[in-house]
């Protein structure tokens, strides 16, 4: 396989005289370790290694996204804006990319234009240049304001075009959202982003090309994950077949539910024909460090997946299934993981197979959950999937089994409108209780309340992989404060009638 693809890369040298430059983008400090530890790397592990991640050459290099936010108030008791501008002091070499999803700044409900518009805002104050923004439905009036922020601001915008399996969803849907994008915003890049890992080499053969032709000079990235174990693979496609740039994360911590390999992928991209600009030894060192990290801290490391079919059903995201297995296991029901696995493919069949990126892996792991728990399916219905039912998130691309629906609405809360409600600005209010608060501060109040942003602690960068386990468990324990579990997903509460 390998040979007829180095044999299309020298047909198209042979063709434009050009050998084409395969960038890849960092995941590492962002999507590997949501997809791998739960998103629980804490500041002060990226510290020490961001200088030699600068030191590597990507085209960009993620630093957080949401969820990142969730876990490090909720679990870690960490300022996430603090991350950003720490990291943004020792990465200057690319830009630093935050990934925003949607309108959904908290809790995963949509939250009003002003709020959203004032969080890129200060993102972009606090480092961030690239702003990678997804919309699972891919309904682009929810991101319009913060995108429109974000180019007057200067900073690159990246849209991720989420991949699903089901119909409707073929070539000429995708082409057509990536028109739309570039025509209405002008953004940067179109990213094809496989949450789920279930992007096929034979569909990346014709997707890839179709999107190319379709937005000319625009960069195209491939984001996919390794959950079926073809991920390196579909990665190689996609460049052959005309993506600029691939999303990686540096082994150990790719693999598994995450990233392809850096090192991999830069190896084999230059056996293809390809340059790759980034440096091996800086790779390496990160790597070594990143392999003592994981062993002082006794976490999972990426290790390349079996090929399983039923993902191809799930298309369940590697960094919610990641979230997914370590809450089962605190809720104490880790017992009924394989049961809720095939449950979430029934669920998402019913609800209208929705896009397996934010929110709707949690929203539809919720019902899964709440149906294997209970006798009767759709008995409890968490207020997420009447919302989502109810046209909160966006208009649905495909129609809720009528069954279902009726289920979901009668046993569903009575104190959720069927009309989804006008978002009103939110902001007069914040500032007239939080004025006297730095913007940041203000923001993380409005999201997480007052006693969680209380209890926050600010990262001392001293943190060593040399030091023994017994200091850094006694430094953990001292910043560890009880918090709730939340089954699913951070900042998701199943709150449910029945």
């Amino acid at each position: 396989m390998l040979t007829n693809l180095r044999h299309l890369v020298e047909a198209e040298f042979a063709r434009t005289g050009r050998r084409r430059t395969i960038a890849l983008t960092d995941g590492t400090l962002r999507d590997a370790h949501q997809c791998l530890w739960a998103t629980r790397m804490r500041t002060e592990h990226m510290l020490p290694i961001s200088s030699r991640i600068a030191d590597a050459g990507f085209g960009a290099v993620e630093a957080i996204a949401m969820v990142g936010f969730d876990a490090g108030v909720l679990f870690l008791n960490q300022d996430p804006f603090e991350r950003v501008r720490l990291l943004a002091d020792r990465i200057s070499t690319a830009p630093l990319r935050a990934a925003v999803r949607s309108n959904l700044l908290h809790g995963f409900y949509p939250q009003p234009d002003d709020i959203n518009e004032l969080f890129v805002e200060r993102m972009f104050v606090n480092g961030i240049r690239d702003f990678a923004v997804l919309d699972s439905l891919h309904s682009w009036d929810n991101v319009a304001p913060g995108i429109r922020i974000a180019k007057r601001l200067g900073a690159k915008v990246t849209i991720a075009l989420v991949f699903n399996l089901a119909p409707g969803y073929d070539d000429e849907f995708y082409v057509r959202q990536a028109r739309e994008v570039i025509d209405r915003f002008g953004v940067d890049t179109i990213s094809l982003a496989d949450a789920g890992g279930s992007l096929t080499v034979e569909r990346t053969r014709t997707l890839v090309p179709a999107l190319r032709a379709a937005i000319g000079e625009t960069r195209l990235e491939l984001n996919t994950h390794c959950l079926t174990g073809m991920g390196p693979q579909v990665a190689l496609e996609a460049a052959v077949y005309g993506a600029d740039q691939i999303l990686t994360a540096v082994d150990p911590l790719a693999n598994g539910n995450s990233l392809p390999s850096a090192q991999m992928m830069a190896r084999d991209l230059r056996a293809l024909g390809f340059d790759v600009d980034v440096d091996d030894r800086s790779l390496d060192e990160v790597g070594d460090y990143l392999g003592k990290l994981a062993a002082q801290l006794d976490y999972p490391v990426g290790v390349p997946a079996e090929y399983d079919p039923a993902n191809y059903q799930t298309q369940y995201a590697g960094g919610a299934m990641t979230n997914l297995e370590a809450q089962l296991k605190a809720a104490g029901i880790s017992d009924r993981l394989p049961a809720v696995i095939e449950e979430i493919g029934r669920v998402r069949e019913e609800l209208g197979s929705p896009v397996m990126a934010t929110p709707f892996p949690a929203i539809v792991a919720a019902q899964a959950v709440m149906n294997v728990l209970n006798p009767e399916r759709y008995a409890v219905v968490p207020d997420e999937v009447k919302k989502y039912v109810c046209g909160y998130f966006g208009a649905l691309p495909l129609p809720v089994d009528d069954n279902v629906k009726d289920l979901v609405m009668n046993n569903g809360s009575r104190d959720i409108s069927e009309t989804p409600p006008q978002l009103d600005p939110i902001l007069p209010e914040l500032r007239r209780r939080y004025g006297h608060l730095s913007p940041d501060e203000m923001i993380l109040r409005y999201m997480y309340g007052d006693q969680k942003i209380d209890a926050l602690v600010p990262v001392e960068d001293t943190f060593s992989v040399q030091q023994s386990i017994v200091e850094l468990v006694a430094g953990l324990g001292r910043m560890r404060s009880k918090h709730t579990v939340r089954l699913v997903a951070p900042g998701l509460e199943l709150r449910a009638n029945g």
